[in-house]
């Protein structure tokens, strides 16, 4: 029996004894390879992702994100990138490759940094406007600039640490530099709002009173380390812990 090279029907002699060759059997034959293939592929696409499949783009992502973040913050954005990703692998569902799966990460992850690098920023002005320190406004393509910029910050905390006690910087930082609530800072601080506005008050007197920065005196350098890293890292909620329990031991 002849049979066309384009049908994907297999001659007579290649089908078993016994078996049935209506119409419906010719056409399952016909379309059952492919669409075994079709779904082989997109299991295997939607596998989910493995370290090994995500480090062979860690060096092209470093260089994207080089450009949207700067050098300075592009290896914490990739290794962002990377976690993100190794959370969300079970959920990889095939659609794009890994590597256009992967720079969809990478560009929310550069963009999640703008906007913090941008709040931290104001959070730093409106820091060293509080302790009358000065320094240039920080510049994403200078870390010259960002480096003035956090010796700025870390001046107006040692001037806050030198300069005023726990609870009038704690209703410093909460009230004027976080921008929260009276009632709020008087919450974490375990008193009235009344005597938030008091200490707000004291605070803002006694650093009116310096000509500028000045030696903040003798100050605890660990302590410091920790207000600094808070600061820079925009990390409100460990900034509230440090001004609760410094408040709490101040309190005894």
């Amino acid at each position: 029996m002849a049979v066309s090279a384009r049908s994907s029907i297999p001659p007579e002699s290649d089908v078993s004894p016994g078996r049935s060759h209506g119409p419906s059997q010719a056409g399952d034959i016909g379309t059952y390879r492919p669409a075994r293939a079709a779904a082989g592929a997109r299991a295997m696409k939607a596998a989910p992702v493995g370290i090994g499949d995500l480090e062979p783009h860690r060096r092209e992502l470093t260089g994207y994100c080089q450009r949207i973040v700067g050098a300075s913050e592009a290896d914490d954005a990739v290794q962002e990138t990377m976690l993100r990703a190794w959370r969300a692998s079970a959920g990889f569902d095939g659609r794009s490759s890994v590597r256009v799966w992967l720079y969809r990460i990478a560009a929310n992850t550069c963009l999640d940094l703008l906007r913090g690098r941008e709040r931290r920023g104001r959070l730093g002005q409106r820091l060293q406007a509080s302790a009358e320190v000065s320094t240039p406004p920080a510049s994403s393509a200078d870390p010259a600039e960002l480096a003035a910029t956090q010796d700025g910050v870390r001046l107006a905390l040692a001037a806050m640490l030198g300069q005023l006690p726990t609870r009038q910087r704690a209703a410093l930082i909460l009230c004027e530099i976080l921008r929260w609530r009276l009632d709020e800072a008087a919450q974490v601080l375990g008193t009235s709002a009344a005597a938030v506005a008091s200490s707000l008050q004291r605070a803002r007197a006694t650093l009116a009173r310096q000509s500028g920065p000045g030696d903040p005196g003798n100050i605890d350098a660990d302590q410091l380390a920790r207000y600094q890293d808070a600061f820079r890292r925009y990390d409100i909620a460990t900034l509230a812990r440090i001004i609760r329990v410094e408040a709490g031991q101040a309190a005894g």
